[in-house]
C-alpha cells in the first residue's frame, strides 16, 4: 500500500525497480519484526514471500521482491494496488489504520521502524492535502 501510493506506479514496476525493491524489503522486514514480537507466525503465502523476506539477508530479500515484480510483469503488468486506485480517485488512504497502527505497536514494543515511519509521514501528508481539497 505504502510504496504503491508513494510511487504511483503499477505493482510490477515498483517491485522490479532496485530502489523500490529495497524499500519494500525494508518495509516488510520492519513489519515482520512487529509480527514476530507479537507471536504472529509469518508465512510465504501470496505473491510476496514474507517469511522468506524476513529470515534471510537484506540483499536476498531484495532479490525476492524483484522476482515478485517479474511475476507481476508477466502475469498482471497493469495491476495496481487498491490503495493506489483510491488515491487516483482522490479518496483518502487508510494511513492511520495501517502504518499508524504499526508505528504505535512498534513504539509499545520498542522496535525501531524508520522505513515505516518515513512512509507514514509522507502518506499522512498526502491525506491532509486530500482533506484540504474536499473542503
Amino acid at each position: 500500500m505504502a510504496l504503491a501510493s508513494l510511487t504511483r506506479l503499477a505493482t510490477a514496476k515498483f517491485l522490479s525497480d532496485p530502489d523500490g525493491a529495497l524499500l519494500m524489503a525494508r518495509l516488510m522486514r520492519e513489519l515482520g519484526d512487529i509480527a514476530t514480537r507479537l507471536g504472529i507466525p509469518l508465512e510465504d503465502t501470496g505473491p510476496i514471500p514474507i517469511k522468506t523476506l524476513c529470515s534471510g539477508s537484506l540483499p536476498e530479500a531484495i532479490e525476492h521482491v524483484q522476482r515478485a515484480g517479474a511475476v507481476f510483469s508477466e502475469r498482471a503488468p497493469a495491476h495496481k494496488m487498491s490503495a493506489l486506485q483510491d488515491l487516483e480517485r482522490g479518496r483518502r488512504l487508510e494511513v492511520e489504520e495501517t502504518l499508524g497502527y504499526a508505528l504505535r505497536k512498534g513504539a509499545e514494543l520498542d522496535i525501531s521502524l524508520p522505513t515505516v515511519e518515513t512512509c507514514y509521514r509522507l502518506l499522512a501528508g498526502v491525506n491532509r492535502q486530500l482533506q484540504v481539497r474536499e473542503q
